[in-house]
């Protein structure tokens, strides 16, 4: 994966990437992972992020997010940590994600979901 590092952002879209890339420096701030195909959040990858504040995963394939894929259990809910995180254009059910799932989101206007056609 050819992703591109450059102050505090992590540029990786459209590179085809079909899952979150390890190695992310740890005083990122931007994650740009749309326009890929990935398909699944998985336990622990935004765990060591602790700095990023806005992930851009739209125009995927993901169609589940946990309560616990952007904010772990031990994380303390009285600091937000997002001020953006977009999944429009990604298969998963709106109504189906759990309102808990964006607890450490600094406003629920900064959360982009909806809006997926299928192609």
């Amino acid at each position: 994966i050819h992703c591109m590092f450059f102050c505090r952002v992590v540029q990786c879209s459209d590179k085809g990437v079909d899952k979150i890339p390890y190695g992310i420096p740890y005083n990122t701030r931007y994650m740009l992972l749309m326009n890929n195909k990935i398909d699944l959040i998985q336990d622990g990858d935004f765990s060591l992020q602790k700095n990023v504040t806005v992930i851009y995963l739209h125009n995927n394939k993901i169609a589940a997010v946990g309560t616990e894929d952007f904010c772990p259990p031990s994380y303390n809910t009285k600091k937000a940590m997002y001020s953006g995180i977009s999944l429009f254009s990604n298969p998963v059910p709106y109504w189906e994600v759990q309102p808990i799932t964006f607890r450490c989101v600094f406003d629920r206007s900064a959360i982009q979901l909806g809006n997926y056609r299928k192609k």
